[in-house]
């Protein structure tokens, strides 16, 4: 065969990645990162001690607490109006560990997260008006 066939060979089998890149992942985040509420917002902080602008989307990195509430919003598994429960924080906290056995990237922030839910005296509460 000659190199030059062999060239067309290679284009012809072009393989893509099975799974978005670091870097797609990453911006898909970052995107999903508009459709927090403020109260999310203000976990976030609690928990991790970071500050994401209200409405941004490119925002920059954002922690794993937050990619994962912002992924779960935009996805409409946290509808508007609905707040962030502790037993949506365990939801969370158990799907990962599902899904990753020792890798769970929201594990540190999970004690804070629930820690601040309480405090604020309404983290049990039901909204049913969604």
């Amino acid at each position: 065969m000659s190199v030059s066939r062999l060239n067309r060979a290679q284009q012809a089998y072009s393989v893509t990645p099975a799974r978005p890149s670091a870097r797609e992942r990453h911006q898909h985040a970052r995107d999903d990162a508009a459709s927090l509420t403020e109260r999310d917002r203000e976990l976030i902080y609690q928990a991790t001690g970071q500050q994401i602008g209200e409405g941004q989307p490119n925002a920059g990195w954002i922690n794993s607490l937050a990619a994962a509430i912002a992924a779960d919003r935009a996805a409409g598994r946290l509808a508007p109006g609905q707040e962030v429960t502790p037993a949506y924080l365990r939801d969370l906290s158990r799907r990962w560990e599902q899904a990753a056995p020792g890798r769970n990237p929201v594990a540190g922030y999970l004690e804070p997260a629930l820690r601040y839910l309480s405090q604020r005296g309404d983290g049990n509460r039901l909204d049913v008006t969604a």
